[in-house]
């Protein structure tokens, strides 16, 4: 719902749609998280903005001022809201600098004031590229073809001594750019736009369409050569998947791989060719291409949310941690209810997905709360004195056992003071992020037995196939269960020989609705349609 979000979203659905069933998550990751806000500083808030930072200097570029954008003609998006400011924030002081892009012309200033752009820090240079807003010149609201390159730290030193900043911007235009609500990352030396949309016109559902609407459906792949002067690009590659890369509004993050080589995580994003619903099957990029895991349906934090990746080099296991942001479950700590929402409501639990050695992945809800309904559009800001790699993952192994340390900061996003259809604003505040590794809690997951558990076809009419894989021999129970967590049917209860197997599950007598079939430890939803 949040960043550029629902269109066309009839107003009869927002009655609230819910299914609660028991919460199935696997073991919590072998650290836990604390966070502290840090208190009587006056911070501008804001969301969906460009970061980078120099030192101790963080710089903020676009984004916007005010909370959940409005839903029809005459308020969504409102001009006044932009951030039309470049922000400083100096972290040994705390203090605020800032300069008014209105001292710049409109072609370039439209687009650093933009939302939702998709953004990368390269060393010195902070490239911005697409966004969403006002565009001065053609009197209407546009997705930006723009690149623009921010020197940062010639920018910083002009917003702290109130010199003009037009010197430390350059910008190109290329029509691959006119994306919002995507994401830019870098693997080796290529990077890649992911994924988001070209929207023009005003944001609306009541009076429209006074809009154009195009998705990518695309992960774009090039180069980029600066000599400080001249841009140059490479050609664009593009890797197309109508189905699965029809997304936007999703988390992105670094991942390492088992053999320890990089690649890119995408998590959730909007929305579902056939249905107002996120996405839940997570994208793994790496230097061969993109893969959907439509094995594994993510639990929780649909949207774009501060992350946290971590890895375990003895274990072979990546963790990511999503703090807060939208989701289309939400946990209950006291009766350990899952409750699903389709109108995925703002939460304020932190979760962590687990992928193992083996690729199973996993989530757990952390016993760490944030202090209210936060996350969204947020950003984490790493503390680059804690061991990580080149990508930006936290080495888990490299920090004292049961010893805490300060991660980063979350800053920025979107504060909610309800689930669903509350009030909303920019969150105004900055929190200490700590981790603390205990080596000796937690199931390895190398032990994992289990593994590439697949349920097709899924929605299911009379019969579905179930596929796994077994690593050694073992007894294995396989049931289906209903939304109250009745078990319903057991398909399997007998000792299996290592290897691949396939059973059938029979749903030609279930009742319409939502099911949990559950392998092991693995829980995997089956919809079940006549």
């Amino acid at each position: 719902m949040y960043r550029i979000c629902k269109v066309l979203f009839p107003v009869v659905l927002f009655l609230i749609n819910i299914i609660s069933v028991k919460a199935q998550f696997g073991a919590l990751p072998p650290y836990t998280i604390q966070i502290e806000p840090i208190t009587g500083i006056n911070i501008p808030g804001i969301h969906s903005f460009a970061f980078a930072k120099s030192g101790d200097k963080w710089l903020f570029i676009g984004g916007r001022s005010n909370g959940l954008h409005g839903l029809n003609s005459n308020s969504g998006f409102p001009a006044e809201y932009k951030n039309d400011a470049v922000i400083v924030i100096d972290t040994t002081t705390w203090n605020i600098y800032s300069a008014d892009l209105n001292q710049l012309s409109h072609s370039i200033a439209d687009p650093m004031r933009s939302t939702n752009m998709e953004y990368i820090q390269e060393g010195k240079y902070l490239y911005m590229i697409g966004g969403y807003g006002y565009d001065s010149t053609l009197l209407h609201y546009a997705t930006y073809p723009k690149l623009t390159a921010i020197n940062v730290d010639t920018m910083i030193n002009a917003v702290m001594n109130a010199l003009p900043i037009a010197s430390s911007i350059r910008q190109i235009t290329d029509t691959n750019f006119a994306i919002c609500g995507g994401e830019l990352e870098k693997l080796g030396n290529d990077y890649y736009l992911l994924l988001g949309h070209k929207f023009t016109g005003r944001y609306d559902h009541v009076s429209g369409p006074l809009f154009t609407q195009i998705y990518s459906d695309r992960i774009k792949k090039f180069d980029i050569t600066d000599n400080d002067t001249t841009i140059l690009l490479s050609p664009f590659t593009y890797q197309t998947d109508t189905s699965n890369f029809h997304r936007r509004d999703f988390t992105s993050a670094p991942i390492v791989k088992p053999n320890g080589n990089f690649a890119i995580g995408i998590y959730g994003g909007v929305f579902q060719k056939n249905a107002d619903l996120p996405y839940q099957e997570p994208i793994t990029i790496d230097s061969s291409g993109a893969t959907t895991d439509t094995n594994y349906h993510q639990v929780m934090s649909q949207y774009t949310c501060a992350v946290l990746p971590v890895f375990d080099s003895l274990k072979q296991t990546m963790y990511t941690t999503f703090f807060g942001g939208i989701s289309v479950n939400n946990f209950n700590d006291t009766t350990s209810v899952l409750t699903y929402d389709t109108l995925v409501p703002f939460i304020n639990d932190i979760t962590t997905l687990t992928s193992n050695s083996f690729g199973v992945k996993s989530e757990a809800v952390m016993n760490t709360h944030l202090s209210g309904l936060l996350g969204a559009n947020a950003k984490f800001i790493p503390n680059d004195n804690i061991a990580h790699y080149s990508n930006g993952v936290l080495k888990i192994n490299n920090l004292s056992n049961n010893v805490q340390m300060l991660a980063g900061y979350m800053f920025g996003g979107i504060r909610a003071n309800a689930g669903n259809l509350g009030i909303t604003t920019s969150n105004d505040s900055i929190y200490r992020v700590y981790i603390t590794p205990h080596y000796t809690t937690g199931i390895d997951e190398n032990t994992m037995n289990i593994g590439n558990v697949l349920i097709y076809p899924n929605p299911s009419s009379e019969i579905s196939a179930l596929s796994f894989s077994l690593k050694n021999a073992e007894t294995i129970r396989i049931t289906l269960m209903d939304i109250t967590g009745k078990e319903v049917q057991v398909i399997a209860n007998e000792k299996m020989n290592s290897g691949k197997h396939q059973l059938n599950i029979n749903t030609s007598k279930l009742a319409t609705g939502v099911y949990v079939c559950k392998v092991g430890v693995n829980h995997l939803q089956l919809v079940v349609s006549h």
